[in-house]
């Protein structure tokens, strides 16, 4: 059944097919090749009809917050990027100072410097994820806000 509802809403329904789908393609792996002696525990057939159906589904979700999203795609892809400096900073090796270490009974002793330090890191993150803090709620609000039309399980 078609239902108007929110973007938060399509986005937990995107999940929850998504979910399902998984589900079904996962049971169809399972069970598809088997010893012919041997039963199977699901009807591979129905449920690999079952696992287009929600493929379809899954698509025209997608396509409908996709389309409704347009005023704020650039916000969407900021914040993605955004993210990603943040993981990118978190795993910057920003080690200084001497290190010693043996390797195959031989010392070897190295000095490594960084240009950019951990204070700048920490800085850099904490700007960073205060940005992605409002992104993040600017887009709550638009998707509590904003209604589109989809498929929904009653």
């Amino acid at each position: 059944m078609k239902k108007r509802v929110t973007i938060a809403r399509a986005l937990k329904e995107k999940n929850r097919v998504a979910g399902r789908l998984a589900k079904a393609r996962e049971l169809v792996g399972r069970e598809n090749s088997k010893d012919k002696n041997v039963p199977r525990g699901i009807d591979v057939s129905e449920t690999y009809t079952l696992a287009k159906t929600l493929r379809d589904r899954l698509v025209s979700i997608k396509t409908a917050i996709a389309e409704a999203n347009g005023p704020i795609v650039s916000k969407i892809i900021e914040l993605d990027e955004v993210k990603s400096e943040i993981s990118y900073l978190n795993g910057l090796d920003v080690k200084e100072g001497r290190f010693v270490e043996t390797n195959y009974g031989s010392r070897i002793e190295t000095e490594l410097e960084a240009v950019i330090r951990q204070p700048q890191v920490l800085d850099e993150v904490t700007t960073l994820q205060a940005r992605a803090d409002r992104l993040q709620d600017e887009l709550d609000e638009f998707n509590a806000a904003t209604k589109i039309e989809i498929e929904v399980d009653e």
